[in-house]
């Protein structure tokens, strides 16, 4: 079914594709809304219009010919409207009444828009030439510019990867309908020799709009298309390991970002223990990531927040992606449902699984039996369906479910060396685990009036695990566990926006969410013969959280825009209420010239991450989230940043920023060389759990280079950076570097496009983790004569480093047409240079001499992606 409809598809788009060269109209009655379609399609001129003025009018047209206009006056004659020429190629679309100058003020508003899929675009720049102010997009790509006379203005409008509009727009009695095309080249709204930028185009401090479109040229290794893997070349962010891990933003740990889809927030966003993300960047429209100095409408973390929206659905013409990866297959569905409604549809799976087989009969030479078992896939769905009422309404339902499937049975003394895995055992583990994330989200927006949006969303978000398993670690000792823990959100929000004036844009909120936290735990153990122990413990609690916050883009003139913010935020937990106030500072030197940006805020989180895993009841699925209390104070964090922007030639623009930031009451380990306490560890209650923590304090600081250039079909972005991040508990004497403390980082990224070919050169160098390296060794014997335990003296925590890291990556893609398809065939080279690089040192204290063993990364990996789009 699914083959004959993308045949289907795929015809219409080769009918589709032949263009007439005469225009014509034969006459009869047609929507008038589908004949400037039409025109717009077999011309290539561009028509701006507000959607309620068109929308239920329809024209009677007759004419053959090849003028543009006079086929529009045509199609125009009758209707009430006529149209405004601006510039060559581009008509703006108004009733006849308007033409006639107007007396008086309105506001104008409008909605951008991506012309190919109706897509809305949050965050596009607005920028007003007459008064040299500008506004941004709201989530559902709205602006609105108060007080302004009902007289035509020249406006700007302008998003990252698309073609900038210079249009002529006048208040009308409904909002504006522009459409931007999009860019070919990479990064082309940011670096393309000789464009000017907006005044008002620059971002504020830490906070980035990352269009899809631009994260997609970007290199991506295993994954394919994503969102962690491109987020890597920003400044500022980097993985934790080399290519796991979760993401590490200006020195803080990975639990400190909020990940939000749609409004709704993932706790565990990630898939192949965190190789790559459960963000597939094909299903998303926008995505904003915001570092450290947030804004006052976000709140909960101390570290970053990144904003995903799910896309809406191709509103015009279905619109199908496949894509085929080393790790998985995957798809993308979009089409129009109605004219008002249109839906998305994406899945992914891993097909590791199917290769290599899930169940392994194996045999030894004493004739020994076995079935090991070696299975492990990921899958994730996501879908959206988005209704518009009117052209003042928007409603839309997302879904998104994602999860990991681990079962393993293998002998107990694993070992790198990989064709021993598969043998029979006296002694072995079995697993059973499964982990992931379900959300829903519902989400209502509201035009009021021209000055007030209201948006509402309501979600639930789930975060499970579970773990199954036997150990059988000698032949007189087993554990058979089984062990869950769930965090489930419900949550509401309610944003209203209200447009004062052209110096004045209030947002304000309410934010309510209702946590539920469960951990459970059952384990039969035999630690001899004749003596087992049972083991039941379960760990459950509810707490509410309640925000309101409130904040101001002022722009008092041409050259400043201040954004002050204040969030008060409520935790049953232990009655904690806590402010939290912001203030973003722009100043621009001149029009168009350098730009100086800086910030302050305060941040509060009321949850810590922390780890169950001390002993073999409960091994891998160990992350567990714990609510601040009476006896647990939340987080709170400071973070200051400077920064600045410049464009000294047309295509180069840099960029620069300071920050500082520091944090206490952060849960860290009491014993960081803590291992496995035996069968049954300290179990899972809390406050055993709590026990082996304490709270601590983090500061960290550093600068963060951007440098970006653009020449014809070359592109390249370089992103040094210097910092270093620091941690003490409340035992320490002094601060000691994190394990995320790097002093030194350069990134690169060198990209040539020129017709259907595509390559890119990336390349990574760092300063080595900080490793633990231990100053002495020394033996202790029983006191009945038991075998001497030799033990390392570590009196230091992260006192070396290892061996600075380098990396190179290569690429190069190739599309092609055909079958009424748009095809790309890639090939990726991972690690071009075959360096192994150094990723972890163990010491082994049975060794006399003491000496670090390298744990090394990975080897030059070939790898490839073929995609299908139509």
């Amino acid at each position: 079914m699914v083959r004959h409809a993308l045949l289907l598809w795929a015809g219409l788009c080769l009918v589709g594709g032949v263009a007439a060269q005469t225009l014509r109209f034969d006459g009869r009655v047609v929507p008038l809304v589908q004949a400037l379609t039409r025109l717009h399609e077999e011309t290539g001129v561009d028509f701006v219009y507000a959607e309620g003025l068109v929308r239920g009018r329809a024209t009677r047209c007759r004419y053959a010919g090849t003028d543009p206009a006079a086929a529009l006056n045509c199609v125009l004659a009758g209707t009430g409207l006529t149209a405004r020429r601006l510039r060559e190629g581009q008509y703006v679309i108004v009733a006849r009444d308007e033409t006639a100058p107007a007396s008086g003020s309105g506001t104008l508003a409008g909605f951008v828009v991506d012309a190919e899929t109706g897509e809305v675009l949050p965050g596009a720049h607005v920028y007003l030439s007459s008064q040299r102010l500008g506004t941004t997009t709201n989530e559902a790509g709205y602006f609105a510019l108060p007080a302004l006379h009902r007289t035509p203005h020249r406006l700007r409008i302008s998003y990252l990867g698309y073609q900038a509009v210079d249009t002529v727009l006048a208040v009308a009695a409904v909002p504006v309908r522009v459409a931007l095309r999009p860019s070919t080249l990479l990064g082309q709204e940011v670096i393309v020799e000789g464009r000017r930028r907006d005044p008002d185009e620059a971002g504020l401090p830490g906070v980035v709009n990352l269009p899809v479109r631009y994260l997609e040229q970007l290199p991506a290794s295993f994954g394919g298309a994503d969102l962690f893997q491109a987020l890597e070349w920003m400044p500022g962010v980097q993985r934790a390991g080399e290519v796991t891990g979760g993401l590490i933003v200006r020195g803080s740990g990975p639990d400190q970002n909020l990940y939000l889809v749609d409004g709704a927030p993932v706790y565990h966003p990630w898939h192949a223990f965190s190789l790559i993300s459960t963000f597939q960047t094909d299903t998303f429209k926008n995505i904003r990531l915001l570092q450290g100095a947030f804004p006052a409408e976000h709140g909960g973390r101390l570290s970053a927040v990144l904003e995903a929206e799910l896309k809406d659905g191709h509103q015009t013409q279905p619109h199908v992606v496949t894509a085929l990866t080393p790790l998985n297959a995957r798809f993308v569905i979009e089409s129009p449902i109605t004219p008002r409604s249109s839906f998305m549809l994406a899945g992914r799976r891993s097909y590791i699984d199917q290769l290599i087989g899930r169940e392994h009969a194996v045999e030894d030479e004493a004739g020994r039996r076995d079935t090991l078992r070696t299975g492990y896939y990921f899958y994730d769905w996501s879908a959206k369906l988005s209704v518009r009422p009117s052209t003042r309404s928007r409603l839309a339902v997302s879904f998104y479910r994602g999860r990991d499937v681990l079962d393993l049975r293998l002998p107990f003394d694993l070992s790198l060396d990989f064709d021993s895995w598969l043998r029979p055992a006296d002694l072995f583990f079995e697993v059973d685990q499964g982990w992931g994330n379900t959300l829903y989200s519902l989400r209502y927006q509201y035009l009021a009036s021209d000055r007030f949006f209201v948006t509402v969303t309501g979600y639930e978000s789930e975060y499970a695990a579970h773990e199954g398993a036997f150990f059988q670690p000698t032949s007189t000792t087993s554990v058979v566990s089984d062990y869950t823990v769930r965090l489930n959100d419900l949550g509401l929000k309610v944003d209203l926006d209200y447009y004062h004036s052209l110096r004045h844009q209030v947002r304000a909120g309410v934010h309510a969410v209702r946590r539920r936290f469960h951990s459970r735990l059952e384990a039969t153990l035999q630690r001899s013969p004749g003596v087992v122990e049972e083991v039941a413990q379960q760990s459950g609690l509810d707490d509410l959280e309640l925000a309101a916050y409130v904040q101001d883009v002022w722009q008092p003139s041409e050259r400043w825009r201040v954004e002050p913010g204040l969030r008060l935020s409520y935790f049953s937990g232990g009655q904690h209420l806590r402010l939290s106030p912001r203030l973003h500072v722009q100043y621009r030197m001149r029009p168009g010239g350098p730009m100086l940006r800086a910030a302050v805020s305060t941040q509060v989180q009321y949850l810590h991450r922390l780890r169950d895993r001390f002993s073999f009841l409960y091994d891998l699925v160990s992350n567990r989230w714990v609510p601040a209390n009476s006896r647990v104070a939340p987080a709170r964090g400071l973070q200051v940043s400077l920064g600045g922007e410049a464009r000294p030639l047309p295509w180069l623009l840099v960029s620069a920023e300071a920050y500082w930031r520091g944090a206490r009451n952060v849960l860290l380990p009491e014993d960081v060389f803590q291992t496995k306490d035996g069968l049954e560890g300290p179990g899972i209650d809390l406050g055993a759990l709590l026990g082996q923590y304490e709270p601590g304090r983090t500061y960290a600081y550093g600068l963060e280079v951007r440098v970006q250039v653009g020449r014809g079909p070359w592109q390249v972005l370089l992103s040094p950076e210097f910092g270093r991040a620091f941690q003490r508990d409340q035992e320490a004497a002094a601060f000691y570097p994190t394990d995320f403390d790097v002093p030194a980082s350069l990134r690169g990224v060198v990209q040539w496009r020129q017709g259907r070919w595509q390559a890119t050169l990336a390349s990574v160098w760092r300063s080595g983790y900080p490793a633990t390296v231990p100053v002495a060794r020394y033996v202790v014997e029983g006191p009945f004569g038991d075998e001497p335990v030799a033990y390392l003296y570590r009196p230091e925590v992260n006192n070396g480093r290892l061996p600075p890291y380098l990396r190179f990556d290569a690429g190069l893609a190739y599309r092609f047409f055909g079958l009424g398809a748009r095809w790309q065939a890639g090939v990726q080279v991972y690690n071009v240079l075959g360096r192994r690089n150094v990723i972890d040192r163990v010491y082994d204290p049975a060794r006399e001499i003491v000496r670090g063993e390298d744990r090394r990364g990975l080897p030059l990996l070939p790898l490839f992606e073929f995609r299908m789009e139509l």
